[in-house]
C-alpha cells in the first residue's frame, strides 16, 4: 500500500520537499492557499516589466540552490561585487578588488570607510573562504555589530557600508541579527555571485514546480484552516487536513510547509516570533540613470530608502526593449498611503543623485510602477535564536516541518529544509 502525504504550502521548502518525494514515487499533493507558487519568491509580469515581490537576489554558492536548480536554464544575470555609497552629495565605489578588477583604483581611493577597514574585508573573506561552512557558523553567539566591532571595524564602515548592505539582506539594518548569519552571507557573497533569473526570481520557483505542476500535484487557491488530529489532545496524531471549503483530505503523514506564523497557528507548536518586512518600490524610465551592476547603497543620516538599483543594468530583459526599471527598497511597512509613500522614495531616490545633474535629469523620466508591502519577509534572527528553532521532526505522529524556521531565515534555509523533510520520510535521511 502506498504511503499518500500531503504538503502544506508551495513555498521554496515545500516544493523542494514534494519534488524530491515524487521523484522517489510517493503520492504526494501540495496545498497552497494563494494563486501561484514560490511564497515569497515571486514575480509579476506588468506590460512588458518583471516585477520580483520585494528585492531578492540567489547566491550561488549556496549549497543547497547548486544541488536543487538547474543554473543553466535560469539564465542567470549577475551583479558586480559591493556597492556604490550615496552620502553627501558623492556617490563612492566599494568593492573586492580581485572579483572586481575594475573597480580596484576607485575603490582603494575611496573615502567611504578608512583604508584599514578595507584590509580587515579582504583579511575576513580570506579567513572565512579557507573555513568549512560548519566552521564558519561554529562562533559564539554575539550581534554582528559586536562581532565587526570586536574585529576592529570603524563606525564609516559600519554606519557606510555594512548597514544599508546587510540591512537589505537580513531586512533589518540595526545590526542585531546573529553573527552567525552574517559570516555565513559573507562566505556565499565572498565564493560566488550575486544574480538574477533573467525573466525574474520567480524562475526560480517556477522550475521547483515544473514537475509537481505537470503531474497535477499542486492545489492553487486552497487553504488549509487546520489538521486533521484523532483526538483533541495538541499531541494526536495527525491523519489529514480540514480546507477553506469544509473538504477534508486524508494523508498518512502531513508537512507543513508555510511561514513561521502559519505553522504556529496550524500546528500549536512554538515556533520563531518577531519578524522583519520590507516596502518595494519599482520606477519605470525611458533614460538611464547610471550605468555598472552595483547596488546603490544609501547612507545619508535619516535615509528612507536603504538601497536601490537600475535592474536593467544587470538584467535587461526585466524592462521592454528601450526602457529602465528602477527598484528602491524601504525597510518595514511605513504608515501612510500610495501618494505619500511614492512620494518620499521620489524625494530620497533625488537625495542619492544629489550633486549628479545628469541622473537627475534622467530621473524626470521615471514614473512610479507598482509598489509591494511586504509584512513579513523574514523572521528576526538575533543572537540565541537558532537553538530555540523546531527541528524537521515535530514530535507529533504525522506531522513534519519543512521551512526556513527549522533553520535559518534565508533562501539557502528553506531549500535545505526541504531536502531534510523528505529525506525523513523516504528513509535517506
Amino acid at each position: 500500500m502506498s504511503m499518500k502525504l500531503i504538503v502544506v504550502g508551495a513555498g521554496v521548502a515545500g516544493l523542494v520537499c514534494a519534488r524530491t518525494l515524487l521523484r522517489s514515487g510517493i503520492d504526494v499533493q501540495v496545498l497552497e492557499a494563494s494563486d501561484g507558487v514560490g511564497g515569497r519568491v515571486r514575480s509579476d509580469h506588468m506590460d512588458g516589466f518583471t516585477l520580483d515581490r520585494g528585492f531578492q537576489v540567489l547566491f550561488t554558492a549556496y549549497p543547497a540552490a547548486a544541488r536543487q536548480l538547474d543554473y543553466r536554464r535560469l539564465d542567470l544575470r549577475r551583479f558586480d561585487p559591493g556597492g556604490v555609497v550615496c552620502r553627501a552629495a558623492t556617490r563612492q565605489i566599494l568593492s573586492d578588488p580581485v572579483r572586481d578588477p575594475t573597480s580596484a583604483i576607485p575603490s582603494v581611493f575611496s573615502r567611504a570607510v578608512p583604508f584599514v577597514d578595507k584590509i580587515r574585508t579582504a583579511l575576513l573573506s580570506v579567513e572565512l573562504l579557507a573555513q568549512p561552512l560548519d566552521k564558519v557558523l561554529d562562533v559564539p553567539e554575539v550581534s554582528t555589530e559586536t562581532y565587526l566591532r570586536r574585529r576592529g571595524f570603524s563606525d564609516a564602515f559600519l554606519d557606510n557600508f555594512i548597514r544599508p548592505f546587510f540591512g537589505a539582506v537580513f531586512l533589518n539594518d540595526n545590526l542585531e541579527t546573529s553573527a552567525r548569519a552574517f559570516r555565513f552571507d559573507w562566505r556565499m557573497l565572498s565564493q560566488g555571485n550575486t544574480v538574477v533569473p533573467a525573466r525574474g526570481m520567480g524562475r526560480i520557483s517556477e522550475q521547483l514546480a515544473e514537475e509537481l505542476t505537470a503531474t497535477n500535484r499542486i492545489r492553487l487557491n486552497t487553504r488549509v484552516t487546520a489538521l486533521v488530529r484523532r483526538s483533541e489532545d495538541a499531541a494526536a496524531p495527525v491523519d489529514g487536513v480540514q480546507l477553506e471549503n469544509g473538504e477534508t483530505l486524508a494523508a498518512d503523514m502531513v508537512v507543513v510547509a508555510t511561514p513561521a506564523p502559519e505553522a504556529a497557528r496550524l500546528t500549536g507548536c512554538p515556533m520563531p516570533v518577531g519578524n522583519n518586512g520590507t516596502t518595494q518600490f519599482y520606477f519605470a524610465g525611458e533614460v538611464s540613470l547610471y550605468s555598472g551592476r552595483k547596488i546603490l547603497l544609501h547612507a545619508n543620516r535619516d535615509a528612507f530608502v536603504l538601497t536601490a538599483i537600475q535592474v536593467t543594468n544587470v538584467a535587461p530583459d526585466y524592462a521592454p526593449a528601450g526602457c529602465h526599471l528602477f527598484s528602491a527598497s524601504v525597510l518595514g511597512v511605513p504608515a501612510g498611503d500610495d501618494a505619500a509613500l511614492w512620494a518620499r522614495a521620489d524625494a530620497d531616490i533625488r537625495r542619492m543623485f544629489a550633486g549628479d545633474r545628469k541622473a537627475l535629469s534622467a530621473w524626470e523620466t521615471f514614473r512610479p510602477l507598482r509598489l509591494y508591502r511586504i509584512p513579513y519577509g523574514q523572521f528576526a534572527q538575533p543572537p540565541g535564536v537558532y537553538d530555540t528553532l523546531p527541528d524537521n521532526e515535530s514530535g507529533i505522529p504525522g506531522l513534519i516541518f519543512a521551512g526556513e524556521f527549522t533553520a535559518a531565515s534565508s533562501f539557502n534555509a528553506a531549500m535545505a529544509s526541504g531536502e531534510k523533510a523528505a529525506a525523513l520520510l523516504t528513509g535517506a535521511g
